[in-house]
């Protein structure tokens, strides 16, 4: 749906307003309110920089027991309004079959979203949409966010959205001047709210806001997420960030916090971990999946990581009765 209604000027001072007190309250000196320091200011930046188009919203009644089936979009979120319901599908590259739950007042947010299922476990009703970034800019910061963001208590902790996701329903796909463009301001203040709520909430980590101080490394840092068993080297992921050797490693250093090979190496424990607790693989099967060589390669830094084997490790999470991928 594209926007081509002038709206009314009022309104849009008014969203614009709104959307300014969201990001950060400031005094006179200039400096956010909040503590944090770098890490508000950072997240000050991204939530600037998401500006979202609308291109669909519903509001779905879900009788408990039934399903709904939502094909791949752009990004896609989800706000339970009531009872609960479990999201299942391509909404976790790594564990594609593990359930998301979310109760009443649970916001869900898919940046890269492929088709899923939705089954209500009670009685529910969904306040659903399909967003895209309104701006070329805001491409890269659409990119760093993860592939779920899951808002628990939302309207909770962000009590004032809960009028605003009911003003949604009223503007979208209304007949009046500027309702496709009141619609998008709405969903974009929504939308940021629920990032700032899940990164207040402790789910950001540090890595996350790379791509607001520096580009060049976030590449880096995607690259390797994207697909950790290629047989990256500093030289290549340099190649990637579009630097010297050099200055990529002491950079990357100093915004992630580690080097280039040890947080590969970290990305790779932790995608080992999921492959071993859902997958049937075999250890060597997850070995060659996260490029290493041999079974006795990836065994030796497995242990480093966690202290265990990784057979070892698998028997400790079945033991602990972690439930298997459905």
């Amino acid at each position: 749906m594209q926007i081509d209604g002038p709206g009314n000027g009022r309104s849009r001072a008014v969203v614009r307003i709104f959307m300014s007190e969201l990001v950060t309250t400031r005094p006179a000196s200039g400096r956010p309110t909040v503590p944090g320091g770098e890490r508000v200011a950072d997240l000050e930046r991204v939530l600037a920089q998401l500006d979202w188009t609308l291109l669909d919203f519903s509001r779905v009644p879900l009788p408990a027991g039934d399903r709904l089936s939502v094909r791949a979009g752009r990004v896609r979120f989800h706000h339970v309004v009531s009872g609960a319901v479990e999201i299942t599908g391509a909404v976790d590259t790594a564990r594609p079959e593990a359930p998301v739950r979310l109760a009443a007042g649970d916001f869900l947010l898919l940046p890269r979203a492929g088709a899923h299922r939705i089954r209500a476990t009670e009685d529910a009703e969904l306040a659903s949409g399909e967003l895209e970034a309104a701006t070329a800019a805001g491409l890269p910061f659409v990119q760093a966010l993860p592939e779920v963001l899951v808002a628990c208590g939302f309207v909770v902790r962000e009590p004032h959205m809960l009028p605003l996701i009911e003003t949604l329903t009223r503007e979208f796909g209304g007949m009046r001047a500027g309702n496709c463009l009141m619609a998008s301001r709405i969903a974009t203040i929504i939308a940021a709210a629920a990032v700032r709520s899940w990164a207040e909430n402790g789910c950001a980590t540090d890595q996350w806001l790379v791509s607001v101080r520096d580009p060049h490394i976030a590449r880096a840092v995607a690259a390797m997420r994207d697909a950790p068993g290629d047989p990256w080297t500093v030289e290549s992921l340099a190649r990637v960030a579009r630097a010297s050797r050099t200055v990529f490693a002491e950079r990357f250093r100093e915004l992630v916090g580690d080097s280039p090979t040890r947080y590969l190496t970290a990305l790779r424990m932790e995608q080992a971990k999921d492959l071993l607790r859902f997958d049937a693989l075999s250890v060597g099967e997850v070995a060659q999946r996260l490029g290493y060589g041999s079974d006795v390669a990836f065994s030796r830094a497995f242990r480093r990581h966690t202290g265990s084997s990784p057979a070892g490790w698998r028997r400790q999470e079945a033991a602990a009765g972690l439930p298997a991928p459905a």
